[in-house]
């Protein structure tokens, strides 16, 4: 008869990896959503301020802020967050070189929005609109949202590669 206490003490020795597919897995579904609502500020959203009249812009931009923070604010930091981590926290069939791509991507994520989107709204709130805040927005988001599709290309690989896609495509 095999000792309990013998199998308990090796199978509490490695850590369960279970926690960190499912940290993938999640990561890759925030993330591509986080990517789609960056290509849709882009397209949509962003150029959507220039229609806006020099009037009602300043109530416009405001309930626009007033309404983002759950669908995407909240939602977008914990993507870069989470991506910035990533290196630390991903499975191990995920090949480093992946991984600091989905978190240098967290990184420029993060500091497109703070320090050069964020400002160009609080700038909207404060002049008003201008065609050259609108155009340094846009330029923002375009950054931002490259690092998140990267990201999510990156990610999507990862989930490919981890759950067996690789070797099932070489047999």
């Amino acid at each position: 008869m095999p000792d309990a206490g013998l199998a308990l003490s090796h199978r509490s020795a490695r850590p369960p990896r279970r926690w960190r597919q499912l940290n993938l897995a999640g990561l890759t579904a925030l993330t591509a959503y986080s990517t789609a609502l960056g290509w849709q500020a882009r397209v949509v959203s962003y150029p959507l301020y220039r229609a806006v009249g020099d009037a009602e812009f300043a109530a416009y931009h405001r309930q626009y802020n007033e309404a983002i923070p759950p669908v995407v604010v909240m939602p977008g930091f914990a993507s870069f967050l989470a991506g910035a981590a990533f290196y630390w926290t991903r499975p191990p069939e995920v090949p480093p070189p992946v991984a600091a791509v989905v978190s240098v991507a967290g990184l420029v994520s993060i500091a497109s929005t703070v320090f050069w989107a964020v400002p160009m709204h609080d700038r909207l709130d404060e002049a008003g609109r201008s065609p050259a805040t609108v155009d340094s927005l846009l330029r923002a988001n375009l950054l931002r949202t490259a690092a998140l599709t990267g990201s999510t290309l990156a990610l999507v690989w990862s989930v490919w590669h981890s759950s067996g896609g690789a070797a099932a495509a070489r047999a």
